[in-house]
């Protein structure tokens, strides 16, 4: 569909005449407005006859009309820029995510195998052995920079594919790794030393084939406490056609490895349902594989439990029970959790808001997944598991880092109701992909250049996600550097600056009620920038007293808990080469005798390279009273100043996890919580710090990252992965609603050049500027070293259109 512009019309009174008409201000504000009409209409008039007589609408190669610049010359859309490409289906790069045709192709091929006895994901049940997920399964480390660096042998293209096998005699969860792509003709089992195996059936991530077993049982309790509902809070689920409620779930399903308890809360079906809790929630064990033994074992309502809906019905009747009594919303009152513009108009009439221009078109080239901007190259690719991926990251040809990409997101809530009791997310089950359509103009510039995504999981065929990934260079509306350079008598000797032109590569993932904005973004100084920014709704919960501890009081009778969040990343660099050494650059206190005044001490600080040998001293929990650095370098290599050349992470956005893990066990299955930062020798057993099993068994996790570090490998000389967790501490308040806003909410971390470089490389940029003065200031040169300095075209610009949905391919 099509969204159409539009705004609120605003009204204004026009002044009592105090005179004859053409004395009023209104007579003269109609004129002065007519004649600015006419001056436009002239204008385009002229452009148009000047674009005739010369380029035409066709050299900005979008059939605009061109206009007149007022100087004699004309003004088109801008240029197009530099090349981009799409994926080649045929012939995918070795990053590029499985096309639509490998997916059939091995989906056909495990089909095919009488052995394996998979069924059809459109005719399977829970109790068969049935397709969940495929994705592209990475290439060895050591293939792929055999092929990149030395023309060895291309890897062969392959699929990991998960099947959830109800139907074996002991039901598990399987791997399997297929290939080669595209016409598979070999399967083996994934099974990764250091992982569980095999993968625990409790611990698979819920599907719609197991939903939709629940839901008819949910439909049937909230029959029998339909009058209870509606009596309480005006709102019902059963056999509803208005005032209707919904449902979610929560995660982990229990307090012990092995459980499968699953607590559903109710929720008023408004916009923003997020923020409607009703403080009604029933827990279904479905551990057993006999959908017919699952059964309600609790059900909570307005701060109480119960065993049954039939003893909350009796206790409700027999007024043993505290009666909930929630005021039905309506109109206004309901607005709080909506997007509908309300207050004072800001600004006072619709206005249009700056927008990004590139006056020569893009200045980044993409080729299916490949892309170059300034100096930087690298690939990327959108896991269905883990979301966003970068791959042979690269400054100026030299490899910088191998593999960049986001493990887990994990959200930790506090309360005392099972809905915070149980909310312990970790979002890699969910899935995380959450490719879902971007906005151009707000979710990314209209200048953007967006890409699909095809993922299948959870279905019997590929879906394409629309938009669902962006580029775009942007002004961050800083400088990148600069310099005034005072002559201390009122004057200057230069002036140097340099604006932060970046390229940001962007996913918004969304995991049901938050939305997370995921940013990688390319400085032209040799950064980059990994950035996490958090929208969307609070999970508050039903107020009852003893929620107090926990938060504030909000709209509707809710309180919105305090939570945690937690994003890692795995960071595997290689600078200069693959073996690399660690190091913290530690910054510490001395006190000292002051040598021009012996008999005065004098404190200050100073530094001392600590370099790290084992995985187990390179695991790091931040202590502000001992402020380091960490530094990454190859011992072979150094720049003309005898300095290792090097990249070091910083990290802006951390916070210490409270929650001990040696004395509560959902703890082991994030314990990448833990550290800010960790280091381990890369493996191709420990390709990611998470898995999409951990979150339905956190207490014993099919991977758990402690043992990364356990065994306490050398880390000297060796190919080294930086494990980097961002985080925060979320106390909702006022402001957060409707939706939690981006400013404040921005987590991010930096791979920054240390001595790797023997200047600044932005120094080459010709879009820096120098100005020097002359003629006793009267004048002065500026260099803009061969960059234009005049804009002489308009954006390309279209109608909003957004479809919002995704198909089968």
């Amino acid at each position: 569909m099509e969204m159409k512009e539009g705004g609120e019309q605003g009204t204004s009174t026009a002044p009592k005449s105090s005179g004859t008409l053409w004395n009023t201000v209104s007579f003269w504000r109609v004129v002065s407005g007519l004649l600015f009409l006419v001056c436009i209409a002239l204008a385009v008039a002229l452009g148009v006859v000047s674009g005739k007589g010369g380029h035409g609408a066709e050299e900005g190669g979008s059939g605009m009309p061109v206009v007149g610049d007022g100087q004699g010359g004309t003004i088109g859309p801008c240029p197009t820029g530099m090349a981009t490409e799409a994926v080649d289906e045929d012939s995918p790069a070795l990053y590029d995510d499985l096309t639509a045709e490998e997916l059939r192709a091995v989906r056909e091929y495990l089909l095919g195998q009488s052995g394996l006895d998979i069924t059809p994901w459109e005719e399977a049940s829970i109790n068969d052995n049935y397709i969940y997920g495929m994705e592209l399964h990475l290439p060895l480390k050591a293939e792929a920079l055999a092929y990149l660096d030395n023309n060895g042998p291309r890897p062969e293209r392959q699929a990991l594919v998960t099947v959830y096998g109800g139907g074996r005699t002991q039901p598990v969860v399987e791997q399997y790794v297929v290939g080669p792509l595209p016409d598979p003709t070999r399967h083996e089992t994934y099974a990764p030393p250091g992982r569980k195996n095999p993968i625990p059936w409790h611990a698979r991530a819920p599907e719609t084939k197991e939903y939709a077993l629940l839901i008819p049982m949910l439909t049937q309790a909230t029959k029998e406490t339909d009058r209870i509902l509606k009596e309480s809070f005006g709102y019902t689920y059963y056999n509803c056609s208005s005032r209707c409620l919904t449902l979610g779930d929560t995660a982990p399903r229990g307090f012990t490895s092995g459980e499968r308890r699953t607590w559903f809360r109710f929720m008023r079906n408004l916009e923003g349902k997020f923020l409607h809790p009703v403080g009604f929630m029933i827990q279904i064990n479905h551990l057993n594989m006999d959908p017919a033994q699952w059964r309600i074992e609790r059900v909570f309502y307005n701060g109480q439990y119960f065993e049954s809906t039939a003893e909350l019905v009796r206790s409700y009747d027999d007024g043993t029970a505290r009666k909930a009594q929630l005021p039905v919303l309506a109109g206004d009152e309901a607005l709080f959790s909506s997007f509908r513009r309300r207050g004072d108009p800001q600004p006072s009439r619709p206005l249009r808001a700056p927008e990004l221009i590139e006056p020569d078109g893009r200045r980044y080239k993409v080729q299916g997944r490949h892309v170059e901007y300034m100096g930087w190259s690298f690939n990327w690719r959108l896991s269905t598991t883990q979301g966003l991926q970068l791959y042979d990251i690269r400054m100026k040809n030299e490899r910088v880092v191998y593999e960049l990409g986001l493990q887990d997101a994990g959200t930790w809530y506090s309360g005392t109701d099972p809905l915070m009791l149980a909310a312990l997310y970790v979002d890699n089950a969910w899935p995380v992909a959450g490719s879902f359509e971007l906005l151009p103009g707000i979710d990314c510039p209209k200048t953007a250049t967006f890409f699909d995504a095809l993922h299948q999981q959870d279905i019997g065929k590929p879906r394409r996600f629309r938009n669902a990934v962006c580029a775009f260079e942007l002004d961050t509306g800083i400088p990148l550097r600069r310099h005034f350079d005072s002559d201390d008598a009122g004057g200057y000797t230069f002036y140097g600056g340099m604006a932060d032109h970046v390229l940001v590569l962007r996913h918004i993932n969304v995991v049901y009620n938050y939305d997370f904005v995921y940013d990688y973004i390319f400085h032209q100084n040799g950064v980059l920038e990994v950035k996490v920014s958090l929208t969307g709704y609070l999970q508050p919960t039903f107020y009852t007293q003893d929620q107090d501890p926990y938060g504030y009081r909000m709209w509707a009778n809710q309180i919105g808990n305090h939570h945690q969040h937690f994003f890692n990343y795995k960071v595997d660099l290689d600078v200069v080469n693959v073996q690399n050494r660690f190091e913290t650059v530690d910054i510490l206190l001395e006190n000292i005798t002051n040598p021009e005044r012996p008999e005065l001490r004098h404190i200050q600080t100073r530094i001392q390279r600590s370099l790290r040998t084992t995985e187990k001293e390179a695991a790091v929990q931040y202590d502000f009273n001992r402020p380091k650095y960490y530094n990454f370098y190859s011992e072979e290599q150094k720049n003309r100043f005898d300095a290792h050349r090097g990249y070091r992470l910083q990290l802006n956005g951390i916070a210490k996890s409270l929650l001990p893990r040696g004395e509560w066990a959902p703890v082991n299955g994030a314990a990448w919580m833990d550290y800010q930062v960790a280091v381990t020798r890369r493996k191709d057993s420990e390709p990611s710090s998470s898995s999409i099993f951990n979150q339905n068994d956190l207490y014993d996790p099919v991977v758990n990252f402690q043992s990364f570090i356990d065994d306490d490998e050398n880390i000297v000389d060796e190919d080294l992965v930086a494990w980097v967790t961002l985080a925060a501490h979320h106390l909702p308040h006022s402001e957060d609603y409707p939706v939690t806003a981006t400013a404040g909410n921005q987590l991010q971390f930096f791979i920054r050049p240390f001595h790797f470089y023997d200047e600044d490389p932005s120094v080459a940029s010709s879009n820096a500027v120098r100005i020097t003065p002359s003629d006793d200031f009267r004048s002065a040169t500026v260099d803009r070293f061969g960059t234009p300095e005049m804009t002489s075209c308009f954006p390309r610009t279209s109608p909003v259109s957004f479809n919002g949905t995704w198909r089968e391919v």
